[in-house]
């Protein structure tokens, strides 16, 4: 079974960990292999003070009595909240986790008066994230975030939208 509970600071340093894991996850996705180090886990900590302010809402997920991975929810407005981060642990993954937290928090969501919708961003180069998020019903285009690289790009990869070519 498969459950969202709100994160409480006894839970901290594992879940520093797993904040340092998931952005290294991202940052090997052009990069190559991230390590956790001091510096990282340090940014983790920074992060999960952020997470846990006014406007967010930290769970962790958990599989029967363990926890493998965290959701983060923020509400940027009265009407849209966004899946800010979800993270399950490598080991754990490919079980339905992620789809049955994805579902429990959007229950979360319509739970609260007033909000009409749920979005997500989602890295380009992480196809199974999006391939998940499309099959959960994710299939609306609301934003994109544009980025321009300040020094070498290493986006090696192209895609056409709108007549337009992006890298990612």
């Amino acid at each position: 079974m498969i459950l969202l509970t709100p994160y409480t600071p006894a839970f901290q340093a594992e879940t520093a960990r797993r904040i340092a894991l998931f952005f290294g996850f991202h940052a090997s996705l052009i990069q190559g292999a991230a390590s956790v180090d001091e510096a990282a886990l340090q940014e983790a900590q920074e992060t999960l003070v952020q997470w846990t302010s006014p406007g967010h809402e930290l769970f962790l997920i958990r599989q029967d009595n363990d926890v493998v991975g965290f959701l983060h929810l923020g509400y940027r407005g009265p009407i849209v909240a966004w899946i800010e981060d979800i993270f399950v642990d490598e080991s754990r993954r490919g079980q339905g986790i992620a789809t049955e937290a994805i579902r429990l928090a959007e229950g979360i969501v319509r739970a609260k008066p007033g909000y009409t919708a749920l979005c997500l961003d989602v890295v380009p180069r992480n196809e199974s994230a999006l391939r998940l998020y499309h099959k959960l019903g994710f299939d609306s285009l609301s934003l994109l975030t544009l980025r321009k690289e300040l020094g070498e790009n290493k986006r090696d990869r192209r895609e056409n939208l709108l007549g337009l070519t992006f890298r990612y």
